[in-house]
């Protein structure tokens, strides 16, 4: 059973005991956090490399940031990685940010030195680096659509851009959150060039140049209505951010490439590694974890 850390009123509790670290800690923030495998891959990252350290998945409300940041509970805690829906929250609480991180405007990894948060966003780097490994075209896609505005979507346009896709979309179903995520555009100075519209039921035409699909959707939400029914005869490739329990079931339009989120976790993950601990970063042990999760 996955060990899951709570931040209560006197400080840790873990899987509902309460609890004191003797040594410093890692993990993974999150509600919810239960279906998370960094921590096997992570665990198996320190065993690889010696490293006496631990890492575990925490549950954490929103509210609850600022307590951890300067309560007592921080005091072993020497990084974290941070999943939805926080990394918009963690990144303003942190002291200094790396550059990927001010340009997504998302944190998605921390080092504490001293107790101060420095921020880092390894989502952009990995999603970028899984896609230009499975894309199967000479160069990028003619286009991009990324499906949600969270944390997650901002790294996938910042990806998207970077790989120097021509057409880039976003779609969300809330108009706050394409109003959010319109602001970041602005600020970014994308807003001219990445076309943010609503999410529907309807579905794509059957797409007539190669495409690009980047579901960043809440966990369980089906993403194939949001699909065309085929593809056309340019690749299409889904790439679903979501592993395991949190992907729903269904059947991938015909002639799509599909991809669930295992892979950029592991690269995301190696990248986080590195920045905490340094080279070696033990690939093929985390990715062997990741495959018997």
């Amino acid at each position: 059973m996955l060990d899951v850390l709570e931040l209560g009123a006197e400080g840790w509790l873990r899987n509902g005991e309460s609890w004191q670290p003797l040594r410093r800690f890692y993990g993974v923030l999150g509600d919810p956090v239960g279906h998370s495998l960094s921590p096997t891959m992570h665990n198996a990252a320190l065993r690889e490399r010696e490293i006496d350290a631990e890492y575990l998945a925490i549950r954490m409300e929103p509210g609850k940031l600022r307590q951890l940041k300067e309560g007592e509970a921080s005091r072993m805690l020497a990084g974290f990685n941070v999943t939805a829906p926080l990394k918009e929250a963690v990144a303003a609480l942190c002291d200094g940010r790396t550059d990927q991180a001010r340009d997504t405007g998302v944190v998605n990894t921390v080092r504490v030195e001293e107790g101060k948060w420095l921020g880092h966003n390894t989502d952009s780097g990995g999603i970028r680096t899984v896609l230009a490994e499975a894309w199967s075209g000479d160069g990028p896609p003619a286009k991009a659509i990324v499906l949600g505005a969270g944390g997650s979507a901002r790294a996938a346009v910042e990806a998207m851009v970077q790989w120097g896709i021509p057409h880039v979309e976003i779609r969300n179903r809330s108009a706050s959150g394409r109003q959010r995520i319109g602001q970041w555009l602005t600020a970014r100075g994308l807003a001219d060039s990445v076309r943010v519209g609503p999410l529907n039921d309807i579905g794509d035409a059957v797409p007539d140049s190669a495409t690009i699909w980047i579901c960043c959707l809440a966990a369980g939400v089906d993403v194939m209505s949001f699909l065309p029914v085929a593809a056309g005869q340019d690749a299409a490739l889904l790439l679903d951010l979501r592993y395991g329990d949190q992907l729903p079931s269904g059947s991938p339009p015909l002639g799509f490439t599909c991809l669930d989120g295992l892979p950029v976790l592991l690269m995301q993950g190696g990248l986080a590694f590195a920045w905490w601990f340094g080279p070696p970063v033990p690939w093929a042990v985390m990715r062997d974890a990741l495959s018997t999760g």
